[in-house]
């Protein structure tokens, strides 16, 4: 039996911040805005074969979520998705540059 895919949905701010993260390299490097948007789209196929294949991001505790209900995929060097699995959905909440302070994100 074929494994069972996954929806993909991408929040609006998650949008936002990799569009963010995008438009910065771009003005350092074209080609490194290219690879960061290739490679999360390899991590969007991921998510869509296996969510379950990426750990727990412990690093986050928000207030009224239950521990261990977000996952984060990390790619191009130092981002990463930090997503919540529903059922057949996989909704990634955010698109974060690992070199900012976990505490600045709210998710």
């Amino acid at each position: 039996m074929a494994k069972k895919k996954h929806n993909v949905i991408l929040a609006d701010r998650a949008d936002s911040m990799l569009i963010m993260h995008t438009k910065f390299l771009a003005q350092v490097s074209p080609n490194a805005a290219h690879r960061l948007l290739s490679e999360f789209k390899s991590v969007r196929q991921k998510l869509i074969e296996d969510p379950l294949q990426f750990p727990f991001a412990d690093e986050f505790d928000v207030p009224g979520i239950a521990y261990k209900t977000y996952r984060k995929c990390l790619f191009y060097g130092r981002y990463k998705a930090v997503f919540i699995i529903d059922d057949n959905d996989v909704y990634i909440d955010a698109v974060i540059d690992c070199r900012q302070e976990n505490e600045s994100i709210i998710l």
